[in-house]
């Protein structure tokens, strides 16, 4: 090629930037951006409320009174929800300080900037490392931080899940230090302190999903140096990455032991009614709810192919959606060039993590997901497939910052570098154009789910089977004329719109190979489209239900959402004794609402965490019978009311109160919170026990309780009609009772069984709980006057506590300590 071929680079203001001036304007767009697409939250006069938001408030309301209460004292357990649970599976104060609770909850009057210029930063600092220019850094960093799952979730109210996400690139940025850098203690600090920061934000599924890419990084990087014949220094840098890991770990004791030593009872343990069906985690059906469509994966191009959110133009094979997940446009074509054009091998790593990630998200639409499910180490112990996504995202704007490294690469060639590019820029027109193509040929812009529910919804309203002729023409003119033309107008609206900042990016960058443009201005042309397609795309998918007046506290939203007769069933609850009896509030989805447990404790709520023994219960034991409902298990649940928006008619229970269409039912038949039982059976495995206490087997849990762990005959027990029961004392930390017998008993308490960390002490001596009726407690009393007190401190809290604050100390230790060497060597 002769010399004259290459062009001179074009010189401009943005070309005679120097290093640190172009750092300065990339890191200015990076603080801008959030507040741009935030305007409302961080200058306006509005805040979140997301949904997920509010239920946390209203499910750790009874924790707040107790430690306003009891001098700031954490209950650790809490009663409002499911008949009881650890509370630290809601909400615990972190007594050992970092820089979240020193730092960035002060900061939370302009959420979400705070956590975004985190992620931004992190990410920014990861691709500098990486070798790119800053304003290409910037450029990633947007790939990264507005893809628009981020404003979804933060519109959802999914805080931790963000805040675990922002320090994601800030662990890779400390990888990459200790891997490819002298300076390997530094990135040992950043890495440990990252670590840590994304430990305690307490979204344990963003730290899983993003371990597949550090573990990729890991293989590659030791074949690198297996390669190399470096294995003595990978030695010592595989140590410092262990030691960080573990140092995080350590530092986060505080939380994790408790979660570990509560994951065995928890949904995520396994059912112990299942048998094999769920050896120590989900059900397949449970963790691969929210599984992504394997064509509505193309959202990341176009992001209203298949409708956008929920509502009538969604069509995707969810139950329901916020909103795609989108790549950007710009992004697939730079990913295009990196991938086709770049030199760089580890390309194919981080292909290869999000191809991975990218089946993941398709759970059951991808056969061999099912495998993983069964053989891969903790898959099945999270649900929302659809969420691997946020891996695949990263990767790919890895890749596509290699992209921008191979155009400065090829422009060196000139005319023969430009023409390296046809390829990849022909392949994401293509794409547009068939895309394009099949949402009219192909895409058939309805699902068989919402055919089903439309067909169910149109017979109910004439009186017809849901297969009935007449019924599925109406379902089909109702699709065929009031469903597709809007859908496939969204689908050609953000197709055309694709091939728009598609063609735009593609003339910037031949422009910069014709010199017309300078190199660094190409970067800012890329960067503005970038910007531009992903907030406004990612401004579609912030609620405006989601936000409401900065004036207003959180706890005022809760009770804007009240039903009309929570405010009387809160008062209603509570007993002479001393304690609140239960609520079952059929009126509005018991077990997806956590808003009713703000007012009083409710056999429902809000969690995908909750004990096992409950959800046996939902889903096997409760709703059966003769009356549709479990009535024996509802009085040994201490359940003395039912709200619902219909009449109940349940032998034992009588209407007492309603307002505008929701009624309150009072269950005569109520048991106190706490009986003696005249006798006992015994269960040789907690599927027996379960069996037992069903309503075919005439259970009566006033006459008879059903023991497991005992030795058939161990318990002595003897009716005792004058036997009394008396409630001194009772709060979420622990509970005292005054008994009194002259036989042998057994006191049942219509608690939750739980056995880490709850003991009895019958007059001042430990004795043993025993799981009684599948899912309470139960104590042998010998005769006489005794006190029963019955306390909840789990081991796990205090050791995760000393732990916790001897790692963070030694963390800090070492960062001064670097500190210190820096300062000397300067």
């Amino acid at each position: 090629m002769a010399k004259n071929d290459v062009p001179r680079p074009k010189e401009d203001l943005f070309s005679r930037l120097t290093g640190r001036r172009e750092a300065a304007v990339a890191l200015s767009i990076l603080l801008v951006l959030p507040v741009l697409l935030f305007y409302a939250t961080v200058l306006g006069d509005k805040q979140f409320m997301g949904h997920d938001t509010v239920q946390w408030r209203a499910s750790a309301e009874s924790i707040f009174e107790h430690r306003a209460e009891h001098d700031g004292e954490d209950p650790l357990w809490t009663s409002s929800m499911f008949g009881g649970m650890p509370a630290y599976t809601v909400h615990v104060a972190k007594s050992v300080p970092h820089l979240d609770n020193m730092v960035f909850d002060r900061l939370r009057v302009i959420w979400p900037a705070v956590p975004f210029w985190v992620l931004l930063g992190g990410a920014y600092l990861f691709f500098i490392l990486m070798g790119f220019r800053p304003l290409a850094a910037s450029l990633g960093a947007i790939f990264i931080g507005f893809t628009t799952y981020i404003p979804i979730i933060i519109g959802a109210g999914h805080n931790t899940k963000f805040i675990a996400y922002s320090y994601i690139p800030w662990m890779l940025a400390g990888y990459w230090m200790m891997t490819r850098s002298e300076k390997r203690w530094w990135g040992f600090f950043l890495f440990a302190v990252a670590c840590t920061l994304n430990f305690r934000a307490g979204h344990p599924q963003v730290t899983y999903y993003f371990i597949y890419l550090f573990a990729g990084l890991f293989l590659y990087d030791s074949w690198r140096h297996y390669s190399s014949q470096e294995l003595a220094r990978w030695g010592k840098t595989t140590a410092l990455i262990a030691a960080a890991v573990i140092l995080a770990f350590l530092g986060t004791a505080e939380q994790y032991l408790k979660l570990m030593e509560y994951s065995p009872y928890s949904i995520r343990g396994g059912s112990a009614i299942a048998g094999d069906a769920t050896p120590g985690g989900l059900t397949l059906e449970y963790a691969f709810s929210w599984s992504q469509g394997i064509l509505e994966t193309l959202t990341l191009l176009v992001p209203n192919l298949y409708g956008g959110d929920s509502g009538l133009a969604y069509w995707g094979e969810k139950p329901g959606t916020s909103g795609p997940h989108y790549l950007g446009a710009v992004a697939f074509l730079l990913f295009l060039i990196g991938l086709l054009r770049s030199r760089r091998t580890v390309r194919f790593l981080f292909l290869a993590v999000g191809l991975l990630t990218l089946t993941f998200s398709w759970g059951y639409n991808f056969p061999l997901n099912e495998l993983w499910f069964n053989i891969l180490p903790g898959f099945d112990k999270f649900r929302t497939p659809e969420m691997w996504l946020i891996v695949t995202v990263v990767t790919f704007s890895v890749i596509a910052l290699f992209g921008i490294e191979t155009i400065f690469d090829l422009f060196k060639k000139g005319k023969e570098g430009l023409k390296v590019l046809y390829l990849p820029a022909g392949i994401s027109l293509a794409a547009g154009i068939l895309i394009l193509a099949a949402s009219g040929l192909v895409l058939s812009f309805e699902s068989e789910r919402e055919r089903a529910q439309i067909s169910q919804q149109i017979a109910a309203q004439s009186d017809l089977s849901p297969d009935n002729r007449q019924v599925q023409q109406q379902t089909t003119r109702f699709i065929d004329t009031r469903l597709k033309p809007e859908r496939r107008e969204l689908a050609r609206n953000d197709t055309f719109r694709y091939l728009l900042l598609v063609g735009g990016a593609i003339l910037m960058i031949y422009f910069y190979f014709q010199a017309k443009i300078s190199g660094s201005f190409m970067l800012l042309s890329l960067l503005v489209l970038a910007a531009l397609d992903l907030l406004t795309v990612g401004n579609r998918y912030i609620s405006d239900h989601a936000l409401v007046d900065r004036q207003l506290e959180i706890t005022d939203v809760v009770e804007m959402q009240a039903s009309p007769v929570d405010s009387y069933l809160g008062e209603a609850v509570q007993s002479p004794d001393g304690y609140p009896y239960r609520v079952f509030p059929l009126d509005d989805n018991p077990f997806n609402n956590a808003v009713p447990s703000y007012f009083y404790p409710s056999l429902g709520g809000y969690s995908g965490a909750k004990l096992s023994v409950i959800q046996d219960l939902i889903d096997e034991g409760l709703f059966t019978g003769q009356y549709g409902l479990n009535l024996a298990a509802l009085d040994m649940l201490n359940v003395r009311y039912i709200s619902a928006r219909r009449n109940i008619p349940l032998p034992g229970y009588e209407e007492v109160h309603s307002a505008n269409d929701h009624r309150v039912f009072e269950n005569q038949n109520v048991m106190p919170k706490a009986w003696f039982a005249d006798s006992i059976r015994y269960a040789g495995s907690p599927l027996e026990a379960f069996g037992m206490i069903q309503p075919q087997e005439e259970f009566d849990p006033r006459q008879t309780a059903v023991v497991e762990g005992a030795a058939p005959g161990g318990i002595d027990v003897s009716p005792d009609s004058e036997a009394t029961i008396r409630i001194d004392s009772y709060n979420d930390r622990r509970i005292s009772l005054d008994v009194e017998r002259s036989e042998p008993g057994f006191l049942v308490l219509s608690e939750i069984y739980y056995p880490p960390g709850w003991t009895a002490l019958l007059n001042g001596e430990e004795v043993p709980i025993y799981k009684t009726n599948y899912l309470l407690r139960g104590v042998p009393v010998p005769a006489g006057r005794h006190e029963l007190r019955l306390e909840f401190h789990p081991r796990s809290h205090i050791l995760g506590s000393q732990i916790s604050w001897a790692a963070n100390l030694i963390q800090w230790l070492i960062g001064l300590g670097l500190l210190a060497v820096w300062w000397r060597r300067r």
